[in-house]
């Protein structure tokens, strides 16, 4: 039997890969995806944002999502049975410089250092 049987069932499988997620959260810490998106208000230069410059290195750009579309997108893929193959849930797809604009304009009291 492989893997996608069971019984007379066949199981389809379903890839959901998914940028860095934002958004509230119940947990008791940060993130670490929150804490690489805002790496330039940290200051965090040489830990997340080198993660955050690597992303937009390797595809581009850097693939945002806030966590009620992860939740969305989940459920959605859960209740199509004719659903398969592979999936990037993605809201935004801006570059850094793109990210460090949006900061400054929306949170002014925040100095982002251009290096």
């Amino acid at each position: 039997m492989s893997y996608n049987e069971i019984g007379d069932a066949k199981l389809e499988v379903v890839t959901l890969a998914c940028g860095l997620v934002g958004g509230e959260t119940i947990l008791s810490h940060l993130p670490l995806s929150v804490q690489v998106i805002f790496a330039q208000i940290s200051g965090n230069i040489f830990g997340y944002y080198q993660g955050l410059k690597f992303l937009e290195e390797l595809l581009g750009s850097v693939p945002l999502v806030h966590i009620d579309d992860v939740c969305e997108a989940h459920i959605f893929c859960m209740e199509k049975p004719s659903m398969k193959g592979r999936f990037l849930c993605s809201a935004a797809d801006p570059t850094v410089k793109e990210i460090k604009t949006h900061l400054e304009e929306n949170h002014p009291e925040f100095m982002i250092e251009e290096k």
